[in-house]
Parts: structure tokens; C-alpha cells; sequence
């Protein structure tokens, strides 16, 4: 199923090519029909000056019609990627400085604890205490809940 997008609305894109999100668009819908079909192309352009129309087939990336979407997808992408390097970290401790603890125990103490924090809590989301007292809301993943 092919997704289709008004002429004059805007699409979050996170490229996969180069680090970023970037808004563009929709500045025209060409439809072609052919023997073989139907086939629906989209022209967009980015929200910078100067900026110059491209396909959007061209943008190598991630789709969002909302932008709250594309955050959280950023939001998810950068945790997962930090907690990819506190693993990699703590193995390297417990490998160098003779931590002779058990991978498992490590990683579940790398993890924030989790308290219930009276406050406006958004839905989806925890409150986490920070090693350094800090609290803030964050998403927990489905897996770690």
C-alpha cells in the first residue's frame, strides 16, 4: 500500500544517510498512468532558503507526518543508542578495572530506578531518578517495563 500525502502539507523526515530531521513540503503530486499502472510521485522542498525541489523518493529516511512522531522516534533512537554505550562501557570496566560482577547484575545497575514522583506525568512516560538526584520524565521501552 502506497502512502499519499496532500499537496501543501509537511513531512518530518530523520535521513538515514546523515544524522538529522528535517522538515519538507509537499509542493506537487505528479500521478502517471501507464499500462502497469498507476504510480504516484511526490515533489517536496525542504523548509531552508534557497532550498531547491526534489523528489521525495530521493531523500533516503524515516516519514512522519507529525512532527511529535518524528520526536519520539529521535527520542527512542538516541536511547537506544545510549544504552548500547553504557553496555559497551561497563564490559570494558568490568574487563580493565577487574569489576568481577556479573554482566547481567551490571547492566540492571546502569538502568535508572524508577520512583513514583507526585507532578504532571505525560502519558506513556516515568518518572526516573538520576544518579545525581535529577528526576525527569522519560518513555520506557515495552521491553524493559
Amino acid at each position: 500500500m502506497t502512502t499519499t500525502y496532500d499537496v501543501g502539507s509537511v513531512l518530518w523526515i530523520i535521513h538515514t544517510d546523515r544524522p538529522g530531521l528535517m522538515a519538507y513540503r509537499v509542493v506537487e503530486e505528479i500521478t502517471k498512468k501507464t499500462l502497469e499502472g498507476e504510480q504516484i510521485q511526490y515533489l517536496v522542498q525542504a523548509a531552508m532558503p534557497k532550498s531547491k525541489i526534489v523528489k521525495l523518493e530521493s531523500i533516503k529516511g524515516q516519514i512522519f507526518e507529525e512532527s511529535e512522531e518524528a520526536k519520539m522516534r529521535l527520542i527512542e533512537n538516541a536511547t537506544k543508542a545510549i544504552d548500547g554505550m553504557v553496555v559497551k562501557i561497563q564490559k570494558n570496566v568490568d574487563k580493565f578495572f577487574n569489576n568481577k560482577k556479573e554482566e547481567q547484575e551490571s547492566v540492571q545497575e546502569t538502568i535508572p530506578k524508577i520512583q513514583s514522583i507526585s507532578g504532571e506525568l505525560k502519558p506513556g512516560y516515568q518518572w526516573v531518578t538520576m544518579e545525581d538526584g535529577t528526576k525527569a520524565q522519560i518513555k520506557i521501552p515495552e521491553i524493559m517495563k
